[in-house]
């Protein structure tokens, strides 16, 4: 999907939704990368989680060459999650700690 749909769909979409956000590198070649949505940020950005974290305007998404598709890599969705889920646990270890 394209810039106008694809910032329909990011409008009524559920945190923690995968997704796959295809990122161009040239004019010819995009690199398809799968991720969480993370809502959005204090600026109104689109927050997105992979193995790291990229954020993207609605202004970037609206002039870019960048689109959205539902479907995913379902290996890349657990390495994610498990990621996420290993952080989660390790704040909410530390903090039961510090009591």
């Amino acid at each position: 999907m394209k810039e106008d749909e694809a910032i329909n769909f990011l409008e009524t979409l559920e945190v923690g939704t995968f997704l796959t956000v295809n990122i161009p590198i040239s004019a010819s070649e995009n690199i398809p990368v799968t991720a969480m949505y993370a809502g959005k940020d204090k600026d109104g950005r689109y927050e997105f989680l992979d193995t790291g974290e990229f954020i993207l305007s609605k202004d970037f998404l609206e002039k870019g060459k960048i689109s959205i598709e539902k479907e995913f890599d379902d290996e890349s969705a657990m390495k994610i999650h498990t990621r996420i889920r290993k952080e989660f646990e390790k704040k909410h270890t530390k903090n039961k700690d510090a009591r």
